[in-house]
């Protein structure tokens, strides 16, 4: 069973497991129900979420962010399937027909791969416990309509939905013989031009071929098809391209067609797409029609009542040449970093939707030029934010600077916290990016600090005097108590509550991982609202206090 990408689905299912069998029943019922109404590309509350599924309105929120559209889907299905696990239901009694994957898949002339495609788009699935004995995933009937219902103009391409008449299968012979012999074209090319020609799914065409080769063994088309490329070859393929090598050149290569060449460096490129792992934090301004339009607007519009400080301009003296270039770099106004994560985060939406409504067997070259676009632009205003916060991560650099620690590595640990920071940074808690990249700062330096001064031990453990090698021992703890000293000190500003908070949530201090506003809120006995307004008092007092410090 997968795991949810969402806190607050995760804890609720945990809630509704304890409901008496009646009322859970009704609960996965609801659930499937939610789970047909949900638009990917729209966002919606949490207490919408638990309305729909409970009946009631939670007392308070648990977040106060909207669930994006896409991850909710996904959980959605998660929790259908780890309720209905608890009801132990035999398949036949349930309280309508159900099917297993393999009869869906018979049903729709697909492959099973298919199906899990279509759970991931919204198909429902419970588990249910067969007439062997054991539990598997099984879709109701009506569910299963339903879905397709709404997703017809997806799953047409997928499916076949309709047999396949004499007039047809002769075409759909004639033209796999001349696209073997002449074209040269592998059974998978074959099978996925000829279904996009007849609007059929590949499927449907190998299905239709090779049901003609069993029956006519003399006359089989098949046989008369080149072996299709290996994975090593495809990679080469398309590794080869990337280099600068003609998509003739490679059909003469490997004795194929340019065609063939061209679709084989299409699905690889969508493969390392598919590959890339993106979160991205959602906004109700992405769901807007005009969504582009704003988000470029408010990246241009300049605050005035935030200048540069004679401070902010002033470069250190002590520091090298290429260092010195990093506080030229004007730093960026609460306005414009606000307006640079919305359209960092607005990208990483649009790649996300893009790469979901892409169909690999019909992909085009165009389809995956959108789609490196937005990943481009993403990536181009990630570094823009990273640039105008480098000389951020060399002021705290030089701060845990010591005796035998190298500047330019404790430099180089940082600009990957830094962008680290930079993904994980979510503008709509009202706090300044450079509050929360110190603080992840501090905590990386503490950890990355102790590892250098560790690996340097190692370096002399062959030396013939072994006091050296106690020595630095005692100055690496003495080093690591120093580090945790200078954080205290900055959190002293604080009240003992407010440490708490801002540890938790950070995973400063004693804490292992970060909490979540959901988790502090019941170890503290406080309402999620509340535990996020002392959060960002204690945020104003630590800037105050930073500012403070550096003058």
């Amino acid at each position: 069973m997968s795991k949810y990408r969402l806190d607050s689905l995760a804890a609720l299912a945990r809630q509704l497991e304890f409901a008496p069998v009646p009322r859970r029943t009704a609960q996965v019922s609801a659930a499937e129900e939610l789970l047909h109404d949900i638009d990917p590309a729209k966002a919606y509350p949490y207490s919408f979420v638990v309305y729909r599924i409970t009946g009631y309105h939670p007392k308070e929120e648990v977040t106060a962010d909207l669930l994006t559209g896409l991850a909710l889907q996904h959980d959605l299905g998660v929790l259908i399937e780890q309720l209905s696990d608890t009801l132990d239901v035999p398949a036949g009694s349930a309280v309508e027909p159900v099917l297993t994957i393999e009869q869906v898949s018979e049903r729709f002339n697909v492959t099973s791969k298919t199906i899990q495609r279509w759970r991931r788009r919204g198909l429902p699935s419970r588990r249910f416990i067969f007439a062997d004995g054991k539990r598997r995933v099984g879709f109701l009937v009506s569910s299963v309509e339903r879905f397709f219902a709404s997703h017809q103009d997806q799953m047409t391409r997928s499916a076949n939905f309709s047999q396949v008449d004499a007039e047809e299968n002769e075409l759909i012979l004639r033209r796999a013989r001349r696209l073997a012999t002449q074209c040269h074209c592998c059974t998978n090319e074959i099978a996925r031009r000829i279904g996009r020609k007849l609007n059929r799914s590949p499927i449907t065409i190998l299905h239709t071929i090779r049901k003609h080769d069993q029956l006519h063994p003399d006359r089989a088309v098949f046989p008369s098809a080149p072996a299709a490329l290996s994975d090593a070859d495809r990679v080469a393929i398309a590794r080869t391209y990337r280099r600068g090598a003609t998509l003739a050149e490679l059909a003469g290569r490997y004795g194929r067609t340019k065609a063939a060449m061209y679709r084989i460096v299409v699905e690889q490129r969508l493969e390392r797409l598919n590959r890339r792992k993106v979160k991205f934090i959602d906004d109700q301004l992405y769901h807007q029609d005009d969504a582009a339009g704003a988000v470029e607007a408010i990246v241009r519009q300049e605050s005035l009542a935030d200048p540069q400080k004679g401070e902010a301009l002033r470069v250190p003296k002590d520091l090298p040449a290429y260092m010195q270039e990093l506080y030229r770099v004007p730093l960026l106004t609460a306005s414009r970093e606000r307006g640079l994560f919305l359209k960092f985060n607005f990208h990483k939406f649009q790649f996300v939707q893009f790469r979901r409504r892409t169909d690999p067997q019909f992909v085009r070259g165009r389809d995956l030029q959108r789609m490196e676009r937005q990943w481009k632009l993403a990536y181009d205003t990630r570094n823009a934010i990273v640039r105008a916060n480098l000389r951020l991560v060399v002021s705290v650099t030089r701060k845990h600077l010591r005796p035998g620690l190298n500047l330019m590595e404790l430099v180089s640990d940082g600009n990957l916290t830094l962008m680290r920071a930079v993904e994980s940074f979510d503008v709509h808690r009202g706090t300044r990016f450079s509050t929360y990249a110190t603080l992840a700062l501090m905590k990386g330096f503490a950890r990355s600090a102790s590892l250098m001064r560790t690996s340097r031990l190692g370096g002399r453990m062959d030396s013939p005097s072994m006091a050296e090698v106690v020595d630095g021992r005692a100055q690496g703890v003495g080093h690591r108590m120093q580090l945790r000293e200078q954080v205290h000190q900055l959190m002293k500003v604080l009240n003992e509550r407010e440490r708490n908070i801002l540890s938790s949530h950070f995973g400063v201090g004693e804490e292992e991982s970060p909490a979540t506003y959901e988790q502090m809120s019941r170890r503290m006995g406080l309402t999620s609202q509340r535990v996020r307004q002392i959060e960002q008092s204690a945020l104003a007092k630590l800037r105050e206090a930073a500012v403070d410090s550096e003058n």
